[in-house]
């Protein structure tokens, strides 16, 4: 499963359907931030960086380990 299926399967997924994604993965606090502004409230990466007061690439590597996890649980 690569990057576009993941992005197509939030934007048809319900509200049960994330919390059971969530439910099934361990993610640490700031991947679980970043899943929420990622994939929840649609928020670029440059701004996740400046939120989380981190570089662009540290947002990246989070995404690419949150989505290993997905395609693990999916």
């Amino acid at each position: 499963m690569g990057i576009k299926e993941i992005n197509n399967y939030f934007k048809t997924a319900t509200r049960a359907d994330v919390n059971d994604l969530l439910g099934k993965m361990i993610l640490s606090e700031r991947q679980t931030r970043i899943f929420e502004y990622f994939y929840i409230k649609d928020m670029n990466i440059g701004f996740i960086a400046d939120t989380l007061n981190c570089s662009q690439s540290v947002v990246n590597n989070e995404l690419n380990e949150i989505r290993c996890k997905i395609c693990k649980v999916i």
